[in-house]
């Protein structure tokens, strides 16, 4: 088969990001210089996560097909695996079961996704991946210590359709870069963004999201090192 140079050249810049970003979340380090040169993102939430209602759901809920069950279950056999190595590196059960946790404010869309036997569970079937949940894990960890109040951490991995079903963005969640963090309150919430935007300074994650409720979005390995739903001061 015949492959356009342009192509091929894509192809390659696309590999390297990706490797470059797994490579991110493994060491917790990042080029600060490439942090600094991406902009606040001028949407509200550049990823957004929503439970519908039941007609809603009932109307455009896609049914994941049979390849895609798969990888989730390949995933989901690895639960053990990965939860051994982040209370390894953690030091903590409970938030390690959480990062590994759909929303659980939008079991009733994944049970329309999936099915109602299906476990619970979201773990990425690629452990390259896993440091960034563990890296999330670590950093709040760090809140908790500065006093913050965590209320629960989830999304870690959202594959398609269910990142679909929910309202996510395409770019982050399903890859498994990222994590959501969900505060006691706004002034917790604020609190929070404030001590993790001096974090992202540091080089200890990619991009950070405000959401419009109580939670943040912490992007640590992903692609768009951007900050959104609020700029850091």
């Amino acid at each position: 088969m015949y492959l356009q140079r342009s192509g091929v050249k894509a192809g390659l810049a696309a590999a390297f990001i990706a490797i470059a970003v797994l490579a991110g979340c493994s060491q917790q380090e990042f080029n600060a210089a490439s942090v600094a040169s991406e902009t606040h993102s001028p949407l509200l939430e550049d990823d957004h996560e929503s439970e519908p209602t039941f007609l809603e759901e009932m109307a455009a809920c896609q049914r994941a097909t049979s390849s895609q069950i798969s990888v989730v279950n390949s995933g989901a056999k690895k639960l053990s695996a990965f939860l051994a190595k982040c209370e390894k590196e953690t030091g903590s059960t409970s938030w390690c079961k959480q990062v590994a946790r759909p929303n659980p404010d939008s079991i009733g869309t994944f049970r329309c996704t999936y099915s109602t036997e299906q476990a619970h569970v979201f773990v990425h079937p690629d452990e390259k991946t896993w440091q960034c949940a563990i890296g999330a894990v670590k950093l709040v960890q760090d809140l908790v210590k500065q006093g913050i109040k965590v209320s629960v951490i989830y999304n870690w991995w959202r594959p398609e359709p269910y990142n679909k079903n929910v309202g996510g963005a395409a770019g982050r969640h399903p890859k498994g870069t990222s994590v959501d963090v969900r505060f006691a309150d706004k002034a917790n919430q604020n609190a929070a963004q404030k001590l993790l935007c001096k974090m992202r300074k540091a080089g200890k994650l990619r991009a950070l999201g405000y959401y419009s409720g109580t939670g943040l979005h912490l992007g640590m390995g992903d692609a768009t090192a951007n900050t959104w739903g609020k700029s850091c001061p």
